[in-house]
């Protein structure tokens, strides 16, 4: 393989989990059946961006009451 292709795919890693930790706290809500699972998904999207509200919406994801 030439550097190129190894270059791309740690690329695509990274992307992979640069997303799976800026989604953590949808993925813990979800996975905690949270009552507000859709409203931390739209704060975590639009919002998450921020340090503040994506340590907010991270311990939101904990603290949701689960259906």
């Amino acid at each position: 393989m030439t550097g190129s292709v190894l270059d791309l795919i740690l690329l695509i890693l990274i992307i992979i989990v640069a997303l799976f930790i800026y989604f953590l706290p949808t993925i813990i809500a979800s996975g905690r059946n949270a009552t507000a699972t859709f409203l931390i998904f739209l704060v975590n999207l639009f919002g998450g961006w921020t340090v503040a509200l994506w340590i907010f919406v991270f311990i939101w994801a904990f603290l949701s009451k689960k259906k």
